[in-house]
């Protein structure tokens, strides 16, 4: 069942509050499409959040809150904190839903806007709880200010352009792999229109770690996620092309659980290069210390003659030490943060122990190279130092959302963080700058918390759960 939902004359939503009622017509198709996270259209770049926040006195309803960019910096006064109570919004909160608790985003009915997919994972529809559902919120001049839905298992979504229609388009992870296609006319009533893709057995369980970009400089975007299988863990490989995504993989490879996958290239040869956190990794006799692989893309999609690239915290360079349940690769992030053309990589180990700090977290940065990830230029970042704002504190989790975007227009990357157990698990989120020397302090960017954003309810609010990709 889809349902698109417009605000009436008389909705209330959070500020910004839309200067005119948008309708439901669809927009003339735009000569320019909006970069994405732009929900605006102001050509500036929008910050998206989840957040696992009590809604309406329901736990874990799950809001998402967007802070608005200006091409300086972070606006944190020019807000909306979007959720299923607003009237706009299908649905209505429900206890444990877990609406923003992963996020794309992309202007998928290239009307000069950016939207945002929204996964409600366990939506709850006529009684039945864990239904799920996939929202997208579309752009406005005033933001977001209206929605559609189509019920259905959503655990990971990711934005790419897999049919060269012109139009962007969303690959959606659930109890199987489905496709949406952009067009014009996306946000009318039962625009919304999941289509197949990909390998759907009774042997393929457990989908993760979805990714979306070019691997094989075709032009097309390629999908990348891992599956479990009685056998162990594999990574399948979708190619785009002018047909969309197919139902058939182009590559197999046997891997590890994973929890989180990116695409971007690393070694500016045009094609692709993937990694791939798997947290749960045992490095030689300590459990769940994490590695990441990265594998490089090639014409025929991973250049799989290369081998794969595996780091860890024992790899020459790389900052710390395995240690059991540090999850290592709980996220991963490629983007260009010195400005040179190459992809580097953010690493998430939320769970890393410093001293005595159980839990604190860190992130580690990797700078990209000709010849691939250049380890020696490794340096970790934690609160408290280097820079870096807060206070180091058991639980803080630091590192368990990464995304590279460029929010200041400098044609530098800058990373946005979150750390969600910050505060008794209310959670903190924070922007540090790309420089050409790699990523620096958060310069004039603001720390972001649910006081910031005034939350009615920020205790257990979870905020930073995930990030717009």
């Amino acid at each position: 069942m889809a349902t698109t939902i417009a605000p009436p004359a008389a909705a209330t939503t959070s500020s910004p509050t839309p200067a005119a009622t948008p309708t439901s017509t669809p927009r003339p198709r735009a000569a320019k499409t909006a970069t994405p996270n732009d929900f605006n259209g102001d050509g500036f770049i929008d910050l998206a959040l989840g957040s696992q926040a009590t809604v309406a006195g329901f736990p874990f309803a799950g809001m998402v809150p967007i802070v608005y960019g200006n091409g300086t910096t972070l606006n944190p006064a020019k807000r909306q904190r979007i959720d299923e109570s607003l009237a706009w919004v299908p649905g209505v909160p429900q206890q444990d839903e877990g609406f923003g608790s992963t996020l794309a985003s992309a202007d998928f009915n290239a009307d000069g806007f950016a939207d945002l997919a929204v996964c409600a994972p366990t939506e709850t529809e006529d009684g039945f709880s864990g239904v799920g559902a996939l929202y997208i919120l579309f752009g406005t001049s005033a933001g977001l200010t209206r929605a559609s839905r189509v019920l259905s298992n959503c655990d990971e979504v990711a934005a790419g352009r897999f049919n060269g229609d012109g139009f962007a388009d969303l690959a959606v992870l659930g109890d199987q792999p489905h496709v949406v296609y952009g067009s014009a006319t996306l946000s009318n009533p039962g625009g919304i229109v999941l289509r197949n893709f990909g390998v759907v057995n009774s042997d393929l369980f457990a989908r993760a770690a979805l990714a979306a970009g070019d691997l094989n400089h075709d032009g097309f975007s390629d999908v990348v996620y891992t599956a479990s299988r009685t056998r162990g863990v594999v990574l399948q490989v979708y190619l785009g092309g002018a047909g969309g995504l197919g139902t058939n993989f182009s590559q197999q490879i046997a891997t590890s659980l994973s929890t989180s996958a990116s695409i971007g290239d690393i070694n500016a040869d045009g094609f692709g290069d993937l990694a791939v956190g798997s947290p749960s990794d045992s490095v030689g006799s300590i459990d769940l210390a994490g590695q990441v692989r990265v594998w490089f893309g090639g014409a025929a999609g991973l250049l799989l003659s290369r081998g794969v690239t595996v780091i860890n915290q024992n790899s020459p360079g790389v900052p710390g030490g395995p240690e059991a349940g540090d999850y290592f690769g709980f996220s991963v992030a490629l983007g260009d943060a010195t400005g040179d053309g190459k992809a580097d990589l953010a690493i998430g180990v939320p769970f890393e122990d410093i001293g005595t700090v159980v839990d604190a977290g860190f992130a580690t940065v990797i700078l990209g190279a000709a010849s691939g990830l250049n380890l020696a230029s490794s340096k970790a970042y934690q609160q408290g130092s280097g820079g870096v704002p807060g206070t180091v504190a058991s639980g803080n989790e630091f590192g368990w959302a990464l995304v590279f975007r460029d929010f200041n227009r400098d044609r530098r990357a800058d990373l946005a963080i979150t750390a969600v157990g910050t505060n008794a698990n209310q959670g903190l989120a924070m922007v540090l700058t790309g420089t050409a020397s790699g990523v620096g302090g958060p310069g004039v960017f603001p720390v972001l918390t649910p006081q910031v954003l005034a939350f009615p309810v920020p205790t257990r609010a979870f905020f930073g759960v995930s990030l717009s990709r």
